[in-house]
């Protein structure tokens, strides 16, 4: 038994002294104390969050669904899904920020940064989204998906000018304007 928590004399202790004095209600109470403590031992099945790291992949994609996460991709690796529903009640609280955009992307791609207009000169209410490919392939349909989300938990009424991945390890950059996300992608090749 615990110092702290739901154990039987905690619980018997918060009965008030007038019906500690009747047997009958002390039996009672007795019985519904100890059933409380066999449930609460049951209780951490049910706890989610803490345990999405050791959920199954199918609970997660149901998980997805009914917390509204609407960037969900049930082509994520598993762990892309843990990462994006643990990140998603953060995205939730900040919808339509710099940090909801960062937090969403960083689950798929680690470290993704948004540079609004005013760290690169841009106009009013325009940004850039940077995305280290380091782990990944890039390919146009990525591409498609990261702006796909982007306009799920973005602001409306900011701008995207520009998508650049870049290959930490390799150094290697790959630029692609928000507009040309039909065009083929290749390393080293920048598309406007």
């Amino acid at each position: 038994m615990t110092e702290h928590g739901l154990t039987m004399e905690s619980l018997l202790s918060a009965l008030p002294a007038v019906l500690r004095k009747n047997p009958r209600l002390c039996a009672i109470a007795k019985l519904f104390a100890a059933k409380i403590v066999e449930l609460d031992s049951s209780l951490d099945e049910l706890r989610i969050y803490p345990r999405i790291e050791l959920l199954p992949e199918k609970l997660l994609d149901i998980l997805a669904e009914n917390f509204k996460v609407d960037w969900w991709d049930p082509d994520y690796t598993l762990e892309e899904k843990r990462r994006t529903l643990q990140d998603s009640w953060r995205v939730h609280r900040m919808l339509g920020t710099k940090k909801a955009v960062e937090t969403a992307l960083s689950a798929i791609y680690p470290g993704a940064r948004v540079f609004e207009w005013t760290a690169y000169d841009g106009e009013p209410y325009h940004y850039r989204l940077s995305i280290n490919a380091s782990e990944d392939e890039i390919s146009s349909e990525k591409h498609q998906r990261v702006l796909e989300r982007v306009g799920i938990f973005g602001n409306l009424r900011s701008v995207l000018d520009e998508v650049e991945y870049y290959d930490a390890s390799a150094l290697v950059t790959v630029s692609v304007g928000a507009a040309a996300a039909g065009c083929e992608i290749t390393d080293g090749a920048r598309a406007v």
